[in-house]
C-alpha cells in the first residue's frame, strides 16, 4: 500500500501530516488548545462513500531542534460515521513526530491511538485508518509517499471497510 502527504492526523497531526482533511489552525505551542472540527473524508468506491468525523479536545505543536516537530493530541475523541448513519468514537490522543531525512524526506512516527486519513494517490485508494501502537511513514519533499503507506508494529484498522464498506 503506498498514500501521499495529504495524509491527515485527524487527532494529532494537524498540518504535519497533512495527513488527515485539514485540522483547525493551532499556534505552534507546547500547551495544546480546544479543538471542535468537523469534517469530511472519501472512501473507495463512489463519490457518495464518504465518512464524517467530529474531533473534540485538544492539539497542540511542539517544536524541537533541527526541523523536528512533535504533534500532541491530549483527550481527543474522533467521531467517525459512515454513510448509513453507524458511528463509532474512537479516543485519538496519540503523538505524531517527523523528523527531516535527506532529499527532502521527512519521517513521521505516530504512536498511540490516532486516525490517519490518506487520498487516493500512489496506486491504492482514499482511506481512513485506526492506528494503535507505532506507525511510520516517509513523505518526499513534493508530498508522495516514499516506501510503503504504514511500517512498523502497529495495528492499523480501515475505518472505510468498517464504517463505508463497498457494496
Amino acid at each position: 500500500m503506498k498514500t501521499s502527504s495529504t495524509r491527515i492526523l485527524a487527532p494529532a497531526a494537524l498540518a504535519a501530516a497533512a495527513l488527515v482533511a485539514p485540522v483547525p489552525a493551532v499556534a505552534a505551542t507546547p500547551v495544546p488548545q480546544p479543538i471542535v472540527y468537523e469534517y469530511t473524508a472519501p472512501c473507495p468506491g463512489s463519490e457518495d462513500n464518504f465518512l464524517s468525523f467530529t474531533a473534540v479536545g485538544k492539539v497542540g505543536e511542539i517544536n524541537l531542534p533541527g526541523g523536528r516537530n512533535i504533534y500532541t493530541a491530549p483527550g481527543l475523541r474522533v467521531t467517525v460515521t459512515g454513510p448509513d448513519g453507524d458511528s463509532r468514537t474512537y479516543i485519538a490522543t496519540g503523538a505524531t513526530t517527523t523528523r527531516p531525512l535527506d532529499k527532502g524526506n521527512v519521517l513521521f512516527t505516530a504512536t498511540g491511538t490516532n486516525v490517519i486519513t490518506v487520498p487516493e494517490i500512489n496506486d491504492h485508494p482514499a482511506g481512513v485508518y485506526y492506528t494503535a501502537g507505532t506507525v511510520n511513514w516517509i513523505l518526499d519533499a513534493d508530498g508522495n509517499e516514499v516506501g510503503d503507506m504504514f511500517t512498523g508494529k502497529g495495528k492499523v484498522t480501515d475505518l472505510c471497510k468498517l464504517l463505508a464498506p463497498v457494496s
